[in-house]
């Protein structure tokens, strides 16, 4: 059972499914913020399970749009970084006012963990920050939409030498504005540190892979996420559910 709703301003309305714990009573709230892009649509479905199991577990669930993004008011192109940190704070508020919830934990998926750090910051109003797969910062994030971009303009062959130039303007399949750009590089990896570190949980999908601050607890959950490939399947990936929910639920 959840309830589809809209909150915020009038002129940029945030889509939002709120699943309620089961029985009605529960104290937690976790708020998932997605991820970006192509990883928004591979995680669709993943993050709508993890939501419902959450739920089952005696959480209130909030998972939502940036704006200019899926069911969002707005285009992509009209939207700055800014407006997407805002909407992170405004979703744990309306969390909050709806599900009564006095603890607040949040998931951040891919650049959604780069925003929620960001967003929330210092704050005392989070409990726990779970990151799945977190992007390193924002300029490298932007190499990788670019690398997948080559990949995807390589695989048609019969674009002309205008279309493909026109095509090598976007970043895995988006366009984005000026402003995007330079809002996303300037996301580094303090983003993370202004967090503390007993908030912050990690759960990764390769041993591989780093996190640009030391001593953050981190879980390896061995999954085949391929995000740098242009690859558009959508995944439930079992193993990283359950760490995340571990994550969340655990005292």
């Amino acid at each position: 059972m959840h309830e589809a709703f809209y909150f915020g301003p009038g002129n940029r309305r945030i889509f939002a499914n709120y699943h309620p714990a089961a029985g009605g009573g529960g104290q937690v709230l976790t708020v998932i913020c997605p991820p970006l892009f192509s990883d928004y649509m591979r995680t669709q479905l993943a993050l709508r399970e993890l939501a419902i199991s959450l739920a089952e577990r005696g959480q209130h669930v909030l998972r939502f749009d940036y704006g200019g993004t899926g069911d969002s008011f707005g285009e992509i192109g009209e939207v700055a970084v800014s407006d997407w940190l805002e909407d992170i704070a405004l979703a744990v508020r309306e969390g909050r006012e709806i599900s009564g919830s006095s603890v607040v934990r949040l998931l951040g998926v891919r650049a959604g963990a780069l925003l929620a750090c960001r967003s929330i910051g210092a704050s005392s109003d989070v409990q726990r920050l779970v990151l799945w797969d977190p992007v390193p910062d924002g300029a490298s994030y932007l190499q990788e939409l670019r690398r997948i971009q080559v990949a995807l303009s390589k695989r048609n062959l019969y674009l002309s030498r205008a279309e493909r130039r026109e095509v090598m303007r976007e970043y895995a399949g988006y366009t984005l504005s000026e402003r995007m750009l330079e809002d996303l590089r300037s996301i580094d990896a303090s983003a993370y540190s202004s967090v503390p570190k007993g908030v912050l949980h990690v759960v990764s999908t390769s041993s591989a892979a780093g996190f640009p601050v030391r001593g953050v607890p981190r879980d390896v959950a061995p999954f085949a996420c391929n995000w740098d490939t242009p690859a558009s399947e959508v995944f439930v990936p079992r193993p990283v559910l359950e760490r995340l929910i571990a994550c969340l639920t655990r005292s």
